[in-house]
């Protein structure tokens, strides 16, 4: 679990319909690794904590209720951006597990990124500094 006695950290949470599918869906496209899945009863994941190899966490979850995700609401509500050492790599991982990338774009601020949405709708970031 989290160290909260070390320097502060942002840590994203990211509502999912179906937090599971989500995880799975992540560590498949873009390389995550599985820290925590925490189950409901009905076997639901209540929590979940991904981390990358360069030490960014995402924390996720399913609200249930009335929560809706962002592709059924029609309307991107976050961005996430993440810093990653081999960009082209790291899109031609996420292009092979058939999700929509965007094509690689040079940026003003000196790095290069592309973009991606997941099944539910949470728009993804990935930049490369050069």
């Amino acid at each position: 679990m989290q160290n909260y006695d070390a320097d502060p950290q942002v840590i994203p949470y990211l509502l999912y319909e179906d937090a599971g599918a989500a995880m799975d869906w992540l560590i498949r496209v873009f390389g995550f690794a599985e820290r925590v899945r925490d189950r409901q009863s009905d076997g639901t994941v209540r929590h979940g904590e991904l981390v990358l190899d360069n030490g960014g966490v995402i924390m996720l979850g399913s609200p249930g209720g009335g929560f809706q995700a962002p592709a059924r609401l029609g309307t991107v509500t976050q961005l996430q951006c993440i810093t990653i050492g081999d960009l082209v790599a790291h899109r031609e991982r996420a292009q092979a597990a058939d999700a929509e990338v965007s094509e690689i774009s040079m940026r003003a601020h000196r790095a290069r990124s592309y973009t991606v949405n997941d099944p539910e709708g949470h728009s993804w970031y990935f930049s490369e500094p050069l």
